[in-house]
């Protein structure tokens, strides 16, 4: 690519990261980059929506480009819920947003309402869900359905009539996440915050909506955008892991260092510190849902520590911190400890110091990291936590992720326990390790498209798939999605892994690995040799006399590349194509694996 080509992008993209850019420029950015031929992840996405919502396409394209994804955009027929949803299922699109206006589910339904009997309320709701629930039907297979929230068209008129209007969308509201929770590839996406966010005057234009039904304004639909991109993870780029705090006016006001780990600010009664106590109340919750808590300071260690331990307004102590680096030296460094002693990647890594100067230097020097600087406005400071929410748990959290930060902590117990052993075999049978395999199991879905879409380091062939095209290998007669839980004596550590296996369409009698994945946390014990027995016996038992495998490299899995060597299977020959892949076949009846024979395996 020409030097003059590239900074074309780079000037297109430095336009739509303006919060300040016109439509105009945006519009003129979008289409310098939709020429481009810069490498963009490619994802396409449906709108279905009883209004016009062609202004949605263009932010959404907009964040989806500063997420290095070029979107296609498939805009429905006007209130056509089920046949939008059916023609974007055959047009293979890889998300579906279904967006109610409450207002418009009958004409002016808000200044109807007051006015109407029970029943007469209840019809055009119930009207809506029943169509809801056929469009996600014709859905089951695409990778993700976005069912948007709803919201008063008229903020105050909701608050008013004894509160009809806000009780009627409270319960459409909640008819819609109940809806969401029944299907695996389904999530609820909350629409009124952002029109708190944004404000009714800003939010909505009256003379489009009642001639064109296109209701909302540019910084609307600009915010929406943004939060759309959030929830899909950046149409699937990015799946963070690790959230990596600075403390001294970042968890705390003041400087412990000066003022002393009582004379910090974080009273709950008392300005600043109620600000930082609230933003603390927000990290414990992110913890309780998965997020591995660090710390990053520059401070003296015993200083930090004394406010973890006697600090009595202090809502995060030493359960909740996962790992920390408190010293003297530079950020970015001390990033690089981090990730290298949680065995993820930087990528998976969001930051957050007060100061401009630690923000800089950690997005020059790790670029991959998502920064973020303590707003200067204080106030404003929860704001951005919830921001910071969005980027980890905007697709929901699976039971499997909760609870981390003491997985972790006992990842490292192990690691301690391991030099009182006299070799390694006698510690891996001291861990008394159990695996449990499943089979085709939908309720693990939302579990397993996590493992799929987060891990990167041991993950043999990195196929992504969302929850519909997963649901979809499950029900298939030639494939088998396998999943396998892990327990040893010092934690549950959940589902841990993946194995998907499907027929070769042109050898009948053989088995091909599409996918097998895990989390780096219960790596090097055995398990991922353990689970292939069982895999084996089932081929053979299947009739197939053939198992195939491919690893893929990417620029994350090179400690899976002998894994297949590792575990037992001829190579059949490497990198075709000069791609470093590598292939194996083995005969199922006559390959003998790794042992593993300390695992104790728990089939079904």
């Amino acid at each position: 690519m020409s030097v003059s080509v590239m900074d074309a992008d780079d000037a297109a993209l430095t336009v739509l990261r303006r919060p300040d850019a016109s439509m105009a420029e945006v519009m003129a950015a979008l289409s310098t980059l939709d020429r481009s031929a810069s490498p963009f992840r490619v994802h396409a996405l449906g709108i279905a929506a009883n209004i016009t919502l062609d202004l949605l396409g263009t932010y959404l394209r907009r964040y989806a480009y500063l997420a290095g994804v070029r979107l296609t955009v498939h805009q429905g027929s006007y209130d056509d819920l089920v046949g939008d949803v059916e023609r974007f299922a055959t047009a293979g699109v890889d998300t579906v947003l279904i967006v109610p206006f409450f207002d418009n589910l009958q004409p002016a339904l808000e200044s109807q309402l007051p006015a109407l009997d029970m029943a007469a309320r209840h019809a055009p709701v119930a009207d809506f869900l029943a169509r809801v629930e056929l469009a996600i039907a014709q859905a089951k297979h695409v990778g993700t359905v976005l069912l948007a929230g709803s919201h008063p068209w008229h903020p105050q008129t909701a608050t008013m009539a004894d509160g009809v209007v806000a009780a009627a969308i409270g319960s459409f509201n909640s008819s819609l996440q109940q809806v969401a929770q029944r299907h695996a590839n389904v999530r609820y996406l909350d629409t009124a915050s952002v029109l708190m966010q944004v404000g009714a005057e800003q939010a909505f234009d009256a003379r489009f909506y009642h001639r064109n039904k296109a209701p909302y304004r540019a910084a609307f639909v600009n915010a929406w955008a943004r939060r759309i991109e959030a929830a899909t993870r950046g149409f699937g780029t990015v799946f963070y892991k690790v959230l990596v705090l600075d403390c001294d006016n970042t968890l705390w006001g003041g400087i412990v260092g000066e003022e002393g780990a009582l004379g910090i600010a974080l009273d709950p009664y008392q300005y600043p510190g109620n600000v930082y106590w609230a933003v603390q109340q927000q990290l414990r919750a992110l913890e309780q849902d998965g997020v591995l808590l660090c710390l990053c300071s520059k401070n003296n260690p015993q200083d930090v520590q004394e406010v973890l331990d006697t600090n009595p307004h202090m809502v995060l102590r030493d359960a909740q911190i996962v790992a920390r680096q408190v010293n003297w030296d530079d950020k970015p460094t001390n990033l690089r400890r981090l990730t290298h002693a949680l065995n993820v990647g930087l990528e998976s890594v969001v930051f957050v110091d007060d100061s401009a100067f630690e923000v800089a230097a950690v997005r020059e020097q790790l670029p991959q990291v998502r920064t973020f600087q303590v707003p200067a406005r204080l106030t404003e400071y929860p704001a951005m936590l919830q921001e910071i929410r969005q980027l980890f748990v905007a697709g929901g959290v699976s039971a499997e992720s909760r609870a981390k930060t003491q997985q972790y902590r006992a990842v490292a117990q192990a690691q301690a326990e391991q030099a009182h052993f006299a070799s390694h075999d006698d510690y891996l049978r001291s861990l008394q390790l159990r695996v449990r395999l499943y089979r085709n199991a939908p309720d693990q879905v939302p579990r397993l498209v996590e493992l799929i879409n987060k891990s990167n380091q041991f993950n043999l062939t990195t196929q992504r798939l969302q929850a519909g095209e997963l649901q979809q290998l499950m029900e298939r007669a030639d494939a088998t999605v396998y999943s396998f839980s892990v327990q040893d004596r010092l934690a549950d550590h959940g589902i841990t892994g993946v194995l998907i296996t499907e027929d070769a369409a042109e050898t009948p009698d053989a088995v091909c690995v599409h996918s097998f994945l895990m989390s780096c946390r219960v790596l090097g014990r055995g398990v991922e040799f353990s689970v292939w027995r069982a895999v084996l016996h089932d081929a053979q038992q299947r009739g197939k006399r053939l198992l195939r495998a491919t690893y893929r490299p990417t620029a994350k899995n090179a400690q899976a590349l002998d894994f297949f060597d590792r575990l037992g299977f001829p190579r059949t020959g490497d990198g075709d194509r000069g791609d470093g892949s590598r292939h194996y076949q083995a005969e199922v009846d006559q390959v003998q694996l790794a042992d593993s024979n300390w695992v104790e395996l728990n089939d079904g």
